[in-house]
This record gives structure tokens, C-alpha cells and sequence, in this order.
């Protein structure tokens, strides 16, 4: 079988049976974490659907929205995140210690 369904290979269809299945925690945790880890998992889970839908309708405009809103605004959302949680979280833990004191 060299196709699942007929439209896409095998490796698209697990990567977006993964995102589906990871899709529940971020629902259920939303309250819990960050507004940016969503929004990077939203990226990443967009891509997925792209990629196995390409095949079958609007290959070019779906290719770019793989690459673009997927790929890139993943890490965009994740650079941010990293940001965001190192402001957050990092830079307050140490306004609190003398530099002197080291």
C-alpha cells in the first residue's frame, strides 16, 4: 500500500495523526500555558493539514501555506515564546541578586 487513503504517503498521514492526538493536551492546558505555545502548535499542526491535503486540492497554495504559515510562523511563535519566557521568568529571578555578591 503506497498511499494511505489513496492521497497521501504514509509518513504525511502518522505526522498528522501525531498532530491530532497532540492537538487534546493543548486544548485541555490552555489555561495553564503560554499563549505563544499554542499559537506555535497551531502553526505546526496547519502544516500538517497542508502537507496531506496538497495532493489533492490547491497544491501550490497549500505548499506555501505548509512552508509559510506552518514552518515558518512555528518558529517565529517559538522564538517568541523563548523570548517571552526568558523575560518572564529569567530576567525577574535575577533582579533580585547583587551582581557583587555573585
Amino acid at each position: 500500500m503506497t498511499n494511505v487513503l489513496g492521497v497521501s504517503d504514509p509518513q504525511t498521514f502518522i505526522v498528522l495523526v501525531i498532530a491530532l492526538v497532540g492537538l487534546i493536551p493543548v486544548i485541555i492546558y490552555r489555561n495553564k500555558t503560554s499563549q505563544w505555545f499554542i499559537l506555535c502548535y497551531g502553526c505546526l499542526f496547519i502544516g500538517a493539514m497542508a502537507t496531506n491535503f496538497e495532493n489533492v486540492v490547491f497544491g501550490t497554495l497549500l505548499n506555501f501555506v505548509e512552508h509559510i504559515f506552518g514552518n515558518m510562523g512555528a518558529g517565529i511563535a517559538f522564538a517568541v515564546a523563548a523570548y517571552m519566557y526568558r523575560r518572564r521568568r529569567i530576567d525577574t529571578e535575577t533582579q533580585g541578586i547583587d551582581v557583587a555578591e555573585g
